[in-house]
């Protein structure tokens, strides 16, 4: 399935804005369905725009590799909970 970049960003913010603790790179992959190269670059942009934010390292206790968790920015949540309100 072919999004463009603005339709993958906001995927991204509404799966991290459901997340309570946030999720690793493999998590929103799986779950939202995009492919791991675009995953990172998408991730990366929101980074650089202040959107989500690096929660904690942690290691994978299956292939024990070190994976950053991302949440989003206290800012986003506020803006998203308001857009959920204004949707109800």
């Amino acid at each position: 399935m072919k999004h463009n970049a603005a339709t993958q960003r906001e995927r991204i913010r509404q799966y991290l804005y459901r997340c309570q603790f946030g999720a690793t790179r493999n998590v929103i992959a799986r779950d939202t369905g995009l492919m791991v190269q675009t995953l990172c670059r998408r991730l990366r942009e929101l980074e650089d725009l202040k959107h989500i934010t690096r929660v904690r390292r942690c290691i994978c206790p299956v292939t024990a590799t070190l994976n950053i968790e991302y949440r989003l920015s206290g800012n986003q949540r506020a803006a998203m909970a308001r857009k959920a309100g204004r949707a109800a």
